[in-house]
């Protein structure tokens, strides 16, 4: 599992200020050709404890030269504790895809937003949340490159 700077909390993801403050942030991770093999998860960061997702918007170079792209990702909440590898009882970290699934950006770079109404219906937590994402569907000819995800949330 790869993880930003924001994930491993050397960069802290802000805090709104009072109820229905929004603020955000973006993280962002150079990633190899290894890392783009299929199911692979990346740590992306944060989602304050109390606060509540208002937009996702996932910023990819292109990471799938081939002339038939097949590269997609899903985004989601992770399971475990913010910046942790694995989950307390040992188990690898799972993602669901509550905020993209299948979102195909990085087949010739560009930007995503959320689309899925379950993004809406994230739940506020007393804790962090890690937001992550999964290689759905591996790349045909991965190349290595820049992703980046900003999540936008208010207090």
């Amino acid at each position: 599992m790869k993880q930003t700077e924001h994930a491993l909390g050397i960069r802290i993801a802000p805090t709104p200020d009072g109820a229905d403050d929004t603020t955000s942030y973006r993280a962002y991770i150079n990633l190899a050709v290894a890392d783009l093999a299929l199911n692979n998860i990346i740590e992306m960061g944060p989602l304050p404890a109390g606060t509540e997702l208002v937009d996702a918007i996932l910023d990819s170079d292109d990471l799938d030269s081939n002339g038939a792209p097949t590269l997609t990702f899903d985004v989601g909440v992770m399971s475990g504790n913010v910046g942790d590898l694995t989950n307390p009882d040992g188990s690898a970290r799972t993602i669901d895809a509550s905020i993209m699934s299948g979102v195909n950006v990085a087949q010739a770079g560009g930007v995503a937003r959320t689309t899925l109404a379950s993004a809406f219906r994230i739940t506020r937590s007393p804790v962090d949340r890690s937001i992550g994402l999964k290689v759905r569907a591996a790349g045909a000819t991965p190349q290595a490159g820049t992703i980046g995800l900003t999540l936008i949330y208010r207090g």
